[in-house]
């Protein structure tokens, strides 16, 4: 993810100083892992970790820790600098009109002693000379009187004295001229941009998201179909998720299964509530296709946020900007669905005897702390896990495997009914759990998500990171 967000923000050459911004974030997180003993070229960088250090630097200047911190790095102030534009041609136009001026105020000076009628009455003294030579067939001698030549030296000699006054030139114009050159100079120097540069890196990464998770082909969800075979047995399924991706939902429209994120009724009371059979799915961290509303309300109301599900046709509009909680610092926000979300995922949690997990790295603090709780809660309750073939034993001698991890597996090692450990990717672990299933392809996409769509107004076959299936 972070190697597809950095390629997305470098492709784009309006976002080059973005992409330098984000550049060295990531060298210094490399930079950071190389302090730690960890091998920098092997690992790849978390874009969570990533994202957290950009918003950081986005409000170093508000830190709590700001005024205990005596300079940052030099070079975060050259990559944050903000160049304020000049107006184009404004310094030009102010030197042009002050030179037509000092040469407006040298022509208006009396005429030089030789001025040009001098000149003429030499041109015309030398014609009748020539004419007269002509008829007499004779030459007649010139004086100094009758020379051109001498006369137009004259005049320019006259011309240069009144043009010296030019070496000592008026004020008039100067003092705006001196003040525009010193514009223009703070200008190209630049001032801090108190983390503008960062803050706008953070929404880039944010905006590529659409073209990085958001499924178009059916067909590249089918992995997850045997899922559906829990529908089938039970009636009721709870999935929740913590990516960003319309996988789930994009299979349950191709295979003909109503789909109820509780989105809609949300923004209309503020509460989830899954009722009823069916599919019930809780995106924990938002949807790419989740648009976050800040609604006015008339004065017997406090001002709310709401969520407006995009049709999938807007989702890569330009100017749509995802309502996703995206950095572990922001996963307690009390802005919008999430802290309801969290709760709601809490109380599935606790009316379930199975929890089945899928891709996840145990890097959310607060997801692990209901997994423990709710472990601890029943002796009956039980975990699947279905991490790939290295989430065994043999990880917890990793330097950067989270602790979490190493009490979960040796946690495994003591109650085996309780933790099991499916070593296989979410393919075939996920058959391996429920069975086959046959994968419908769909002739037509029917969204079934349309109570949610119909309550509000229009406006790459992603990676697994972190799916919690709850039954």
């Amino acid at each position: 993810m972070t190697s597809s967000i950095v390629a997305i923000l470098r492709s784009n050459p309006r976002l080059a100083r973005h992409a330098h911004a984000l550049s060295y974030v990531v060298g210094g997180l490399l930079f950071a892992a190389g302090k730690k003993n960890l091998n920098p070229l092997e690992p790849a960088i978390n874009v969570e970790e990533l994202f957290n250090a950009v918003q950081l630097l986005a409000e170093r200047s508000t830190l709590e820790a700001a005024p205990f911190i005596g300079s940052w790095h030099s070079f975060l102030d050259e990559l944050d600098r903000v160049h304020t534009p000049m107006p184009s041609g404004r310094l030009e136009r102010l030197i042009y009109n002050s030179v037509a001026t000092e040469i407006r105020s040298a022509f208006s000076q009396s005429s030089p002693p030789f001025a040009a009628n001098k000149i003429d009455s030499s041109i015309q003294s030398m014609i009748k000379k020539s004419l007269k030579s002509q008829g007499d067939n004779r030459t007649y001698p010139t004086t100094s009187s009758d020379s051109t030549g001498k006369a137009v030296e004259q005049y320019m000699k006259a011309l240069t004295d009144i043009w010296s006054k030019l070496k000592s030139p008026s004020s008039s114009g100067g003092d705006e001229i001196q003040n525009q050159i010193e514009r223009q100079i703070k200008s190209s120097q630049g001032h801090p941009g108190d983390g503008v540069i960062f803050s706008e890196t953070t929404n880039c990464m944010i905006t590529a998201l659409k073209e990085l998770v958001w499924i178009e082909d059916a067909k590249k969800t089918a992995y997850l179909s045997p899922v559906l075979n829990v529908l089938d047995e039970q009636d009721r399924l709870v999935v929740a998720t913590l990516n960003y991706d319309n996988s789930v939902e994009l299979l349950a429209s191709s295979q003909n299964v109503p789909c109820n994120t509780g989105i809609g009724d949300w923004s209309k009371n503020g509460q989830f509530k899954l009722m009823g059979e069916g599919l019930h799915l809780l995106k924990l961290h938002g949807s790419i296709d989740w648009r976050r509303m800040h609604e006015q309300t008339s004065g017997i109301q406090m001002p709310v946020v709401r969520i407006q599900q995009l049709e999938p046709k807007n989702v890569k509009k330009d100017g749509h900007q995802p309502a996703v909680i995206f950095g572990s610092r922001n996963k307690l926000t009390a802005e919008g669905p999430f802290l309801d979300l969290l709760r709601c995922f809490q109380d599935e949690l606790a009316n379930s005897q199975f929890l089945t997990v899928v891709g996840y790295s145990f890097r959310d603090p607060h997801i692990n702390v209901y997994i423990s709780q709710w472990l601890n809660g029943d002796s009956n309750r039980v975990l699947r896990v279905i991490n790939g073939t290295g989430f065994n034993s043999s990880i917890r001698r990793a330097p950067d495997t989270p602790q979490y991890v190493r009490d979960l597996l040796e946690f495994a090692e003591t109650n085996p009914n309780r933790v099991k450990i499916v070593p296989e990717n979410a393919s075939a672990g996920l058959k391996t759990l429920y069975g086959s299933r046959d994968f419908a392809t769909p002739e037509s996409i029917q969204n079934f998500a349309g109570s949610d769509l119909d309550q509000m107004a229009d406006y790459t076959d992603s990676q697994a990171e972190m799916p919690v299936d709850s039954e």
